[in-house]
């Protein structure tokens, strides 16, 4: 019996101010029939059903009376009011079995999207949670992805809840307003260290696919993927053929429907599906990714250009993306960033003023040159944000403002420590 990733199937625009969000579920294929019960329900269901059909949704299969609205297509949540809403904006589109992706984009590209996953998840979907950014910034997007443990100034959250139902989880939907949709919702009834599904990696990464505007692969035939079903319908935000990509199924790629509880990196089509919609970066000459881990037990940040002294996360470190691209020799109008740390405080400490610490002192043990940065903005350069927190005796670097801004969760404002490329 295959299950269903469907998380954010057809996620939803904001309406308007007095218009909810629509909520997509993620369920399983069981029980998820028409309750028939009485002859009133099943006429209310009726006239619903007609509504849905006049905007494009397919009724055929995987709809029923949920919680204080309805079901569709097994994972679309909608009330009666959103309900109207769609008849009302929505035009159904025609086409094949191919990539797609909405009307709304993420915006402002290149930019590095900040994405917190709830602590409530143990260390399997939190590795899930690193492998599924990782295989995003693998492809040298316009989007880098992040992990950030400041929840606030996420700009997607990966919460839990718990529920013992057949439902997975449930995302925002789609971009708005040239950001991406957020949160997303996992259940932690499936998705935990007990169970460690094989899916976890491939289930969030499709859902971030839909909080960057990527509709189903099989958007237009759900039956490839799930062996039943129609066309999902336009729904009101685009349904647009991502020019090079198959004009037939595309087997095995992570924005199908639905899977059978199984990994699926991205294939070849899937990449340039990616790559056509968030072209990729153009990265200067001789520079290299600066890595950045973070240390909960050590309260430490880490950065290097180096992939093999911690790879995808080890030693209490977890990964948390590309902070920067710097240069891994020096070039013009570039200054060594050195490196030092502290035994004493657990903490690794980074300054382009060699008058700071010098050969070391106050703790701190002089590791050598991490790599080269601008001590004043270059072209195609932004700032890096430096902090530090007295409580966890942590330095910490950002080109995010939003992060931490002027100063927060216990760290203080220092400046900007140095200048490198997004």
């Amino acid at each position: 019996m295959n299950e269903f990733l469907r998380v954010p199937l057809r996620g939803m625009r904001l309406l308007s101010c007095a218009v909810a969000m629509a909520v997509l579920l993620c369920t399983s294929c069981e029980n998820e029939k028409i309750d028939a019960d009485t002859a009133s329900t099943s006429n209310d269901l009726n006239a619903v059903a007609a509504k849905l059909q006049a905007a494009g949704f397919d009724t055929s299969e995987g709809f029923s009376k949920f919680e204080n609205g309805y079901l569709v297509e097994y994972d679309i949540f909608l009330t009666g009011e959103m309900i109207d809403e769609l008849v009302a904006t929505s035009t159904p589109a025609n086409g094949r079995t191919e990539h797609y992706r909405t009307n709304n984009l993420v915006l402002g590209t290149p930019r590095v999207l900040q994405v917190y996953m709830d602590t409530g998840f143990g260390t399997y979907m939190q590795s899930a949670f690193d492998a599924a950014l990782a295989r995003y910034n693998a492809q040298g997007l316009g989007l880098t992805f992040q992990r950030t443990t400041n929840s606030a100034a996420a700009d997607i959250s990966i919460l839990s809840f718990n529920e013992v139902s057949n439902v997975l989880g449930y995302s925002a939907g789609f971009p708005t307003n040239g950001n991406p949709a957020s949160p997303i919702r996992l259940n932690t009834y499936y998705y935990n260290n007990t169970t460690s599904r094989p899916d976890a990696t491939t289930v969030i990464a499709h859902e971030i696919g839909h909080a960057i505007g990527f509709r189903h692969t099989d958007y237009m035939n759900r039956t490839f993927s799930c062996g039943s079903g129609g066309n999902e319908g336009d729904a009101g935000v685009g349904a647009n053929y991502i020019p090079g990509t198959p004009t037939g199924p595309s087997a095995n790629s992570w924005m199908l429907a639905c899977s059978s509880n199984t990994d699926r990196p991205f294939t070849a089509d899937d990449v340039t599906a990616l790559t056509t919609v968030y072209p990729k970066r153009t990265i200067p000459a001789g520079t290299s990714a600066v890595y950045r881990y973070y240390s909960g037990s050590g309260g430490d940040h880490f950065y290097t250009t180096n992939w093999a002294e911690l790879g995808a996360g080890k030693n209490g470190y977890v990964l948390e993306g590309i902070a920067l691209f710097a240069n891994t020799s020096q070039a013009s109008g570039t200054v060594p960033v050195y490196r030092y740390y502290s035994s004493r405080d657990g903490d690794h400490f980074y300054t382009t003023n060699w008058a700071e610490l010098g050969s070391g002192g106050s703790g701190y043990t002089y590791e050598g040159v991490a790599f080269y940065a601008f001590s004043s903005q270059a072209s195609g350069t932004v700032p890096i944000y430096r902090y530090y927190s007295g409580r966890d005796g942590d330095h910490f670097y950002t080109s995010n403002w939003a992060e931490l801004g002027s100063g927060g969760s216990g760290y203080t404002y220092e400046g900007i420590g140095f200048y490198g490329y997004p």
